[in-house]
């Protein structure tokens, strides 16, 4: 409660009529309510009063104030939970999924890494998003590559597997977790589809 009469010394500084005392002691019990009914948030209310008014306010108005700012957090409340009901379980609302080629060149083995933009709305806006290196792939892209790509047989050089973390398939791989046998990952980073071609990952 002390807190709370600090604040109302505050309100009573602003000029109004009578003295800073007189508004304490007859309106400051009301004034003394709501601030209590805001809680943790009366500093906050009593500086938006504050800054807003040029003299003592009534309780009607420091109420007014308090219901407003209630209304803004209850509107913001419900965008967060609309947005949240709108997010893409593949990609968890980021746009983009990480890919992993397994693939084989002149007899070597490596790993490569890319970002690939998800199918959900945030994802091909990326998409559509020009880049220095060309154009982001989107999934559907990646897969169609790998498969192209794909070795015909375990002597031919080609993609040997390949791997989409989209929060819904199985764990990753062990050889997308860059097992020692293999290369260090190249980091892709959303190469775009001129970057990966010539008949082998």
């Amino acid at each position: 409660m002390s807190r709370h009469r600090h604040l109302l010394k505050r309100l009573s500084a602003l000029p109004g009529s009578g003295t800073p005392r007189d508004y304490q002691e007859l309106l400051g019990p009301t004034i003394l309510v709501i601030l209590e009914e805001a809680k943790d948030r009366a500093g906050v209310l009593v500086e938006r009063q504050l800054a807003g008014s040029s003299y003592r306010p009534t309780p009607a108005e420091l109420r007014k104030t308090w219901l407003e700012m209630k209304a803004e957090a209850q509107g913001a409340r419900v965008e967060q939970i609309a947005e949240a009901s709108q997010r893409c379980p593949y990609c968890e609302g980021v746009g983009q999924v990480r890919a992993y080629v397994h693939s084989r060149r002149k007899g070597v083995e490596r790993v490569r890494a890319f970002s690939v933009a998800c199918g959900c709305p945030k994802g091909q806006r990326l998409r559509d998003a020009q880049l220095h290196y060309g154009q982001r792939l989107s999934r559907g892209e990646f897969e169609v590559m790998a498969a192209r790509q794909q070795a015909q047989s375990e002597w031919h050089d080609g993609v040997l597997a390949w791997h989409v973390d989209d929060c819904t398939t199985g764990a990753r791989p062990e050889w997308a977790r860059w097992a020692p046998a293999l290369h260090p990952p190249e980091n892709g980073g959303g190469l775009g589809a001129s970057a990966w071609s010539g008949g082998g990952a």
